[in-house]
């Protein structure tokens, strides 16, 4: 019986984890974890540990899950991908996750800069969904370096220089 109920565990988390974050991923097993280990110490004494200790597991991944997706920067990830693609093809890349909504749009044309490096100008925007509140937005200079990833710094400003 344990072990069935620990086959079906596993499957329900490796297939509720497929195309989840990381964040989700390790609050789902945390709280499995977790919860597994609170339902066994209140079946203490009882008849049926099995019974608590799987609808603790259950509960606690429940709950991990939840609390993972809503901890978890999604949303910055998605930011990072629109600058990397937006800065390789000069066009404007659109993204939403988690309540939030973003863009990256290129100014203009690549060039290249004094050390030989590939460099566009973008503008970052990103917004909460249920606001309406003006977007934070930004300019940038990305450049791709000799490894060929892409370095993202906001320009000098006139002062500075």
């Amino acid at each position: 019986m344990i072990k069935r109920l620990s086959v079906i565990t596993v499957c329900l988390l490796a297939t509720a984890c497929a195309e989840n974050t990381e964040g989700q991923i390790f609050g789902t097993v945390a709280g499995a974890g977790t919860g597994a280990a609170i339902g066994r110490a209140a079946a203490i004494g009882s008849r049926a540990p099995l019974g608590f200790t799987g609808v603790g597991a259950a509960a606690g991944a429940v709950l991990g899950y939840a609390i993972g997706d809503y901890v978890d920067p999604q949303a910055q990830r998605l930011w990072s991908g629109a600058t990397v693609e937006a800065a390789e093809t000069g066009r404007a890349v659109r993204w939403e996750s988690h309540g939030h909504r973003g863009s990256v749009t290129a100014l203009g044309e690549s060039w290249t800069d004094a050390g030989a490096r590939v460099c566009r100008n973008l503008r970052q925007e990103a917004s909460r969904l249920r606001e309406a509140d003006t977007p934070y937005m930004r300019q940038v200079v990305a450049c791709r370096n000799a490894e060929g990833s892409w370095e993202v710094a906001e320009p000098a400003k006139d002062d500075e220089i």
